[in-house]
């Protein structure tokens, strides 16, 4: 076996992780490749009171209003959307969930280096062009990251819940998606998008406007007989693409949405950007970490936010 190299460059620092059973890519990082808060493993906490809900509805899309193999969304299409800077520098995305609260994915802020240094993350909401230093976007700051079971050697539980230092106003540019409705959804064939604003080829540059692509989600037995071991896949993992690789997300995406539109028109958070090997690699789809699998741990750990109507 080969090893598994993963490289990510945050502000100048630097990790290497490497094991012998495994080569894969954190490739959606930006930089090169891709503590306890609460522990959680397979099996999350059950949320034993109903969370606070606001008068407003989720999982709206303004579609009036790159990824690789994508196109540029509609200014504000998707409201939930929310980007990860560090000392002003862009590094993973996110998605708004509540009035104060945003999950991604726990390799964006596990480690030795973020462990103390939560507040010197920056979360922006309600942008498209993150380039354009005319608008002066909503902000705000992390107070507390709640991650848990994670590790880099196999990027099992990459899930992280993020809790901001103000609640977020509700607006039009500015709404939270739903969380998935039903629990044993495994969604295989549905035709879900990713959204961010990562380069949009392998080892590109980040783009400035928001990207969004289509990509389908695949059974995890199809997904462990791609070009991946099977025991790289977990069943907290979801993998979506398609097998001549061409669409998919890339660096800078970790941490963003994976939506799927329900019937009512509404569109629910089913998967979190995590790991693949390279971008649009054929045999290689982009795996993401599977939402259903932690309800109860994040309804447990959010519930002074307020949700939306679902």
């Amino acid at each position: 076996m080969t090893a598994l190299n993963l490289w990510i460059v945050l502000t100048g620092l630097s990790v290497i992780v490497t094991s012998e059973a495994y080569q894969t890519e954190d490739k959606r990082v930006f930089g090169q490749g891709k503590n306890f808060f609460g522990f959680f493993g397979n099996k999350p906490p059950e949320a034993n009171e109903p969370p606070v809900q606001c008068y407003c509805s989720c999982g709206l899309r303004n579609e009036e209003s790159r990824i690789v193999g994508g196109q540029t969304t509609h200014m504000n299409e998707f409201p939930w959307m929310a980007r990860l800077s560090y000392l002003n520098k862009f590094y993973c995305g996110g998605t708004l969930i509540n009035d104060r609260y945003v999950l991604t994915a726990a390799h964006c802020v596990k480690g030795f280096f973020f462990r103390f240094m939560w507040f010197m993350i920056k979360v922006t909401f309600g942008e498209h062009d993150r380039c354009d230093e005319k608008i002066n976007p909503e902000t705000r700051y992390v107070v507390r990251a709640f991650t848990g079971d994670f590790s880099f050697l196999n990027f099992d539980n990459d899930i992280a819940i993020l809790r901001l230092n103000e609640r977020v106003p509700l607006t039009d540019t500015i709404r939270p998606v739903c969380l998935p409705t039903i629990r044993d959804n495994a969604y295989v064939g549905t035709h879900a998008i990713a959204s961010g604003w990562g380069t949009l080829h392998e080892d590109g540059k980040p783009s400035c406007l928001l990207q969004e692509v289509e990509v389908p989600v695949m059974s995890l037995a199809d997904c462990r007989n791609t070009s991946y071991s099977p025991r790289m896949i977990s069943d907290n993992m979801l993998c979506a693409g398609y097998p001549d690789g061409k669409k998919d997300s890339c660096q800078g995406d970790s941490g963003g949405p994976l939506i799927s539109e329900r019937l009512d028109k509404r569109y629910e958070l089913i998967g979190v950007v995590s790991w693949g090997n390279g971008c649009a690699r054929p045999g290689y789809p982009g795996v993401y970490t599977r939402v259903t699998r932690y309800l109860d741990w994040i309804l447990e750990n959010t519930r002074d936010g307020c949700f939306c109507e679902n």
